[in-house]
């Protein structure tokens, strides 16, 4: 066991009747099959978000919107684990206080709900990018004094959170931190892995017992967590968490709200064998032609050269690249002698509702999300399909949160 602290000692000896010699909460939580709940029921500014009538009284708002019955079902259909997404923005625009307080009592009182069901929850404190509004994602990270405040803030939700089943609760820190993407690339000084052990540090001191879920930089992706020493943080009740919405141009074509030229196509298919030159032409033609549209706004000016070469990236990538990203986190587990039951996908999905009212092929969104699941269940790894319901839902788009059968059997789920 590695050394820790004394109170974190303590609290480590006090689980061990309950988990054994050699185990930790994180063993025991053990995520297998999760389902992402949603952040909010509309994409609100902080501001709109704090002033909203009922703010204080419930938060996050989706259960004024949502039967328990139906939070209830989700333990039948074959999830065992739910990642509660709760934003930390509008705490921090609160700042420290009797309102803040306020509403991480209703964060621990949402966990409590959803756990009473029977499913083990993940609570997260799922922050967003919001440039050019404070709050985001890009200030935590990049703000030294936003970053202070973000410490604070989760020693205190982890304070609140304190007391949970440790078998049965997990404290997500921080959603895809995005600094060091530049530093990834380029091998240079990354400022992530020092931060974290500030978060962790903050974490563990308020919620001794808790399985904490930490991530590598760079959007949570597996570049970053691969490039962390998990000795940094001296814990081994942790669980390790990355994301991956790999092949990019797959998962977010026709993606309204990213900027890049993936939102620019339309019909992709899955798998990329399914390519042929004509599909390839007719794919760059379509591109090109959305391009600069309403809609369809991207940082840059297109040319076909860049389209044809993302394409045929993709297709030259046999199976779109999907267990890259499980086989390297794996073998990064094993090298550093991480069991595999403590790594945790905690997003992975494909968009379903393009810009422009463009329709993402069903059959195709199917075959990529049971490629995915079964790379990462091929190595012993849990996994929370992104998300409940919204543009990338596994749900039947009803608006009734009713699951879809096409994507349960996708995700190998018994139950619905």
């Amino acid at each position: 066991m590695q050394t820790r602290a004394l109170p974190l000692l303590i609290a480590a000896l006090c689980l061990q009747p309950l988990l054994g010699s050699s185990e930790t909460a994180a063993d025991a939580f053990q995520p297998k099959r999760g389902l992402n709940f949603d952040t909010w029921v509309e994409w609100l500014s902080v501001d709109q978000i704090v002033t909203r009538p009922g703010f204080l009284d419930t938060y996050p708002d989706w259960p004024r919107y949502i039967a328990p019955e139906t939070v209830a079902a989700v333990k039948g259909q074959g999830y065992d684990f739910v990642r509660l997404p709760m934003e930390p923005g509008p705490l921090l625009r609160l700042g420290p206080g009797p309102a803040q307080d306020a509403v991480i009592a209703q964060m621990r009182k949402t966990a409590d709900a959803v756990q009473a069901t029977g499913v083990k929850v993940i609570v997260d404190l799922h922050a967003i990018p919001r440039l050019p509004e404070l709050w985001g994602t890009e200030t935590i990270t990049e703000n030294p004094a936003v970053f202070d405040a973000y410490i604070a803030l989760t020693a205190k939700v982890g304070a609140a959170l304190n007391g949970m089943d440790p078998a049965r609760t997990a404290f997500e820190l921080l959603n895809e931190p995005t600094n060091d993407c530049d530093a990834l690339a380029n091998s240079g000084v990354q400022n992530w892995p020092q931060m974290l052990i500030r978060l962790h540090s903050a974490a563990r001191r308020t919620a001794p017992d808790l399985p904490l879920v930490l991530s590598g930089a760079c959007w949570g992706g597996v570049n970053g967590l691969i490039a962390l020493d998990p000795n940094t943080v001296q814990d081994d009740n942790v669980i390790w968490s990355f994301h991956s919405y790999e092949p990019f141009l797959f998962t977010h074509q026709s993606a309204s709200w990213v900027s890049s030229f993936e939102k620019l196509f339309a019909g992709v298919p899955y798998p990329p064998s399914l390519l042929t030159d004509q599909m390839t032409a007719d794919l760059v033609a379509g591109a090109m032609s959305r391009g600069g549209k309403p809609g369809f706004e991207t940082d840059t000016v297109p040319t076909p050269e860049v389209l044809t070469a993302m394409i045929d990236a993709y297709r030259a990538s046999s199976d779109g690249g999907v267990a890259r990203d499980a086989a390297l986190v794996a073998a990064w587990a094993d090298t550093h002698g991480i069991a595999r039951n403590r790594l945790l996908l905690g997003e992975f999905g494909a968009n379903r509702d393009g810009a422009g009212g463009l329709a993402i092929n069903p059959a195709h969104r199917a075959a990529f999300l049971a490629a995915k699941r079964a790379s990462i269940e091929g190595v012993g790894i849990g996994w929370a399909v992104w998300s409940w319901t919204g543009s990338f839902g596994v749900d039947d788009g009803q608006g009734r949160r009713a699951p879809d059968p096409q994507m349960c059997d996708a995700l190998g789920l018994p139950g619905c």
